[in-house]
């Protein structure tokens, strides 16, 4: 029955996972290739993105400090080791479970789904996070918001390139689930279960309160967002349950509904904070 739900499943959506083991691997897979897309993106490509923004900014802005703490014009080792360990591990992991709760709905796509997912990504986290806040001061210090809003979008869909190409190189090279407890599938259970507690208590904070922007949070995109990761789950157990087989128009609706809001509702957010950045 499972082959059966699996062989009706369309171009327009990704297979499920088979049994719950292959869900395990397929959570590590995406974990590996969040947190190195983390490392390489949001850490170096940050850095350099700093670098640029500090080398374009007037010679007035020199020396001033930035919202972040950092020294406009200034690169230090211990600065650079710090964004890419720490700022670039956060930016992977939450990267990494929204790249889990939308790849299913993107497979439409094809071969462009690391950009799709860079639209995605750029329209929900810029629109919950300080990195577009027209209110942020490093605006105001930094001058040049064509070009900082342009590297922004870049980096972003950059993200996105990134972990879809390491998602579909590490995931065929993890071993396979084989059936019994093994090395692998423990490995495979701790990473899903690592990513489960972040999934539930770091990412609800990050869309739906004003800790990370000062500002009102966009709730119908962040809704978005829960309706989408809600609709992956029961796509993911209508996979691996033929007791569950049904869910599977449920879970398709949920998932395009809310790959649908998060975009439309994320970008209206992030294209008008981009106005304010540029006016």
């Amino acid at each position: 029955m499972i082959s059966s739900f699996q062989s009706r499943a369309t171009i327009m959506v990704e297979a499920a996972p088979p049994s719950a083991a292959e869900l395990m691997r397929h959570v590590t897979a995406v974990g590996i290739a969040g947190l190195v897309t983390g490392f390489v993106v949001g850490g170096i490509g940050g850095r350099l993105f700093m670098r640029v923004a500090g080398a374009a900014a007037p010679e007035s802005a020199q020396g001033a400090l930035t919202e972040a703490g950092f020294t406009v014009g200034e690169i230090t080792a211990g600065e650079t080791i710090g964004l890419i360990v720490f700022i670039g591990g956060l930016v992977g992991v939450v990267g990494g479970v929204l790249y889990a709760v939308f790849r299913p709905w993107l497979a439409w796509t094809g071969a462009y789904r690391g950009v799709a997912f860079g639209v995605v990504l750029f329209a929900v986290a810029s629109a919950t996070s300080d990195v577009m806040n027209p209110d942020n001061i490093d605006f105001a210090v930094l001058g040049n918001g064509p070009l900082l809003v342009s590297m922004i979008a870049l980096l972003f869909l950059l993200f996105g390139v990134v972990i879809d190409r390491l998602y579909r190189s590490v995931g065929p090279r993890l071993p396979a689930a084989s059936p019994g407890l093994n090395r692998p599938k423990a490995l495979y259970a701790v990473a899903a279960v690592f990513g489960l507690l972040i999934a539930v208590g770091v990412v609800p904070g990050l869309l739906f309160s004003t800790g990370q922007c000062d500002c009102e949070p966009p709730l119908l995109a962040s809704a978005s967002v829960v309706v989408a990761a809600t609709g992956t789950l029961l796509w993911w157990a209508a996979g691996i349950s033929p007791r569950l087989a049904r869910a599977a128009g449920a879970a398709r609706i949920l998932g395009f509904v809310g790959l649908a809001g998060a975009t439309i509702f994320g970008l209206i957010r992030a294209i008008g904070d981009a106005a304010e950045i540029l006016a």
